[in-house]
């Protein structure tokens, strides 16, 4: 009996490796096209500024609500913490630092990442199973220049833009609760904030950015464009598209944690 078990253990096991490798390996290809028609002409603009409206302007509201809430949850906490210490005025340099490098950035991608993932895979599922991207084959239109690229390229140029104005906004929400909860006055919060803070803690959580937004982009369309199933089939590929999304940005963010740490602050 445990002979059996065992043996349907390690075949189950070796069908999952050969899944998850199998899709790995489609992914990269998949990618590799995608950047390849990123690079080659023609491009088509119109495409590229609708889906700029599309998914990137259009996420500012709830980007923006966010990374406001966050700027003041971390203000808050952070302060509560540091007065038990006797370093109340130091608040406003860690926070801003942890939400540049690493809270902004994460979080912006996570709300944004979401939403525009889901619409990408949703979107182009339904093309798949209703046969128009198969139309656009027959009709000699490249389906990866038309429908992936202008995705990508809006979204790796948008995010960035997107969590630039989130980090203001995250610096103000925190400059409101400082004064309100903190008795720091706004002034003096600024002051601090440029007195510890650097330009690298700007770049570091800025450049990641580009790094998601193509995440993003690639993952919903890719899972857009391997859907089947129908209807049910639509709702399958948005829902691992959101999950390996945000899988995908926590370990790149890992990885380019790592590696920016380990260039800007090497251990002596």
């Amino acid at each position: 009996m445990l002979h059996v078990f065992n043996d349907t253990f390690v075949e189950a096991l070796g069908s999952l490796t050969m899944r998850f490798v199998r899709a790995a390996g489609g992914f990269v290809i998949f990618c590799g096209k995608a950047w390849a028609r990123v690079f080659t002409p023609p491009w088509n603009w119109r495409q590229i500024m609708d889906q700029a409206m599309a998914l990137g302007v259009r996420s500012l509201p709830v980007a923006l609500t966010t990374a406001l809430f966050v700027g003041l949850v971390m203000v808050l906490q952070t302060g509560m913490q540091m007065i038990k210490f006797g370093a109340k005025s130091y608040v406003p340099a860690i926070s801003f630092i942890a939400n540049s490098r690493e809270m902004i950035p994460v979080f912006i991608a996570f709300v944004v990442g979401a939403r525009v993932a889901a619409s990408i895979a949703a979107e182009l599922g339904t093309m798949r199973v209703t046969e128009q991207i198969d139309a656009m084959d027959i009709l000699n239109v490249d389906p990866m220049r038309y429908l992936v690229a202008p995705r990508l390229i809006a979204m790796t140029l948008l995010l960035p833009l997107i969590c630039v104005l989130c980090l203001i906004a995250g610096f103000a929400g925190g400059m409101i609760v400082a004064a309100s909860a903190l008795n720091i006055n706004p002034v003096e919060y600024y002051t601090v904030t440029l007195k510890f803070a650097d330009l690298r803690d700007v770049y570091s959580g800025f450049m990641k950015t580009f790094v998601f937004g193509c995440i993003v982009a690639l993952v919903g369309s890719y899972f857009g464009f391997n859907t089947h199933g129908g209807a049910a089939g639509v709702g399958r590929a948005t829902t691992t598209a959101v999950v390996v999304t945000l899988m995908l940005i926590l370990l790149s963010n890992f990885i380019m944690t790592r590696w920016i740490l380990m260039v800007t602050m090497p251990v002596m």
